[in-house]
This record gives structure tokens, sequence and C-alpha cells, in this order.
């Protein structure tokens, strides 16, 4: 039997050998107004939009996540899980002739692994990015940009602030802002400007993420074709 790699709106047959996985955090509080998923449902938006637009196959979302050890607002993993869970889909991704992965990262403590991946590289003789975009930690651009998504409970954001909800912006998180100056400059700046919905912003950062993960795409598939 021959496969028909030519159906559908594709960029090109080469796209086939491209996976796209979505990398986020499953149990993370993010305030009122975001749901505890948040990242985890902003990279499989992101991923799956990307899959739609090139033909690219979505391979689905990773399920652990990891983060740096002084932040503490939800429940994590280590590192060697995350990557364990993704072992699992480029093993699985090969035999459908997969041969080039794209890890869209919404959760900046994923960042972690990225030594590891270089691993996977070697291993299964495959090419892996992870295009990380990451927020300030439920403020202004992850509340926009989930507003967009469809995430946010509006009759909620009243009560999204920090003084409520530590983790929002990271402002209340006293062992992460010690050990980490870029978290302590985001959450003097939300502490000064505060959370608002901003739905242009989110769109704006939305439509480029998606672009630049589209590029890759188109990028990959050029070499594919020997150019």
């Amino acid at each position: 039997m021959q496969l028909r790699l030519s159906s559908g709106k594709i960029i090109d047959e080469k796209v086939h050998e491209i996976g796209i996985i979505a990398l986020g955090s499953f149990l993370e509080n993010h305030g009122s107004a975001l749901p505890i998923d948040t990242d985890a449902k902003i990279a499989s938006y992101i991923a799956l939009k990307t899959a739609i637009l090139t033909g690219a196959k979505f391979l689905g979302v990773v399920i652990p996540s990891t983060e740096y050890h002084y932040v503490k607002h939800g429940i994590h993993n280590t590192p060697e899980e995350v990557v364990d869970f993704i072992k699992f889909l480029v093993k699985e991704g090969k035999k459908i002739g997969i041969k080039k992965f794209l890890i869209v990262n919404c959760h900046g403590g994923n960042v972690l692994i990225k030594g590891f991946l270089e691993n996977l590289e070697k291993e299964f003789d495959v090419e892996i990015k992870m295009k990380n975009i990451t927020f300030t930690h439920a403020a202004t651009e992850e509340v926009s940009v989930g507003y967009v998504v469809g995430i946010v409970d509006e009759n909620k954001l009243d009560e999204h602030t920090f003084n409520k909800y530590p983790e929002i912006g990271m402002v209340g998180l006293k062992e992460a802002r010690e050990n980490n100056k870029f978290i302590d400059e985001e959450a003097k700046v939300v502490e000064k400007e505060g959370v608002k919905i901003d739905k242009k912003l989110g769109e704006k950062i939305l439509n480029q993420t998606i672009k630049e993960c589209v590029e890759i795409v188109k990028l990959w598939v050029v070499k594919g074709n020997g150019c």
C-alpha cells in the first residue's frame, strides 16, 4: 500500500518528517483568572495551530514538567522524568517517519532539560529544537494570551491580584526572587503596573509565536528537499 503523503493542506510532502510536541505544566497555580494548566493549554494551542498551518504532525503534549527548586507555585517533576516522556514520543515518532521534532515550551522551568535533549538527538539520530515561549507568570502577557485562547475567566479578574495570589508575577515568592534576578525584575514591574487584559497584545504574541514556529517547520522542509 502506498500512503498518500501529498493529500490535504500541507506545505510539502517532507513536512511528514516533522513532529510538533507541546510542553508546559499541568499543576501550577496561576491566580484566579487563569487555570492551573495554563502553560500546557497555551503550548498545545500554539503547537496544534502550527501543525494545522503546515501539515506537520502534532504528537501531543508532555505530561510531566520541571522547575527550579526555588520556585514553589506548583507540583513538578525532575528533568529526567520530563525527558523520559519526550524520549517515548521521539521513539514512537521515528516509527512513523519523524526525523525532526519541534518542542513548543510555554513553561520557564522546562529550560532545565536542554542538555538532555542534546543526548536524545545523538541517541536517536534526530534533530530536536525547543522553542521557548514564556511570560511573566500569570501577569498581563500571560493573561492576555490566555484571554485570546479562551481560558481566562473574566469574572475572576478583579480578584486576580498579587496581594491575594503570591504566584502572580511571582511577587510573593520570596525564595524565587532572592535566587533569580530576572524573576525579581519581572515581579517589580508587576508590583508597579498590576495585571490587565490586553486583547491586542495577546493576539500579537500568539500570531508572532505561531509565525515563528511555522518558519522553523518551513526551514526544515527546505533543508529536507536539499535546498
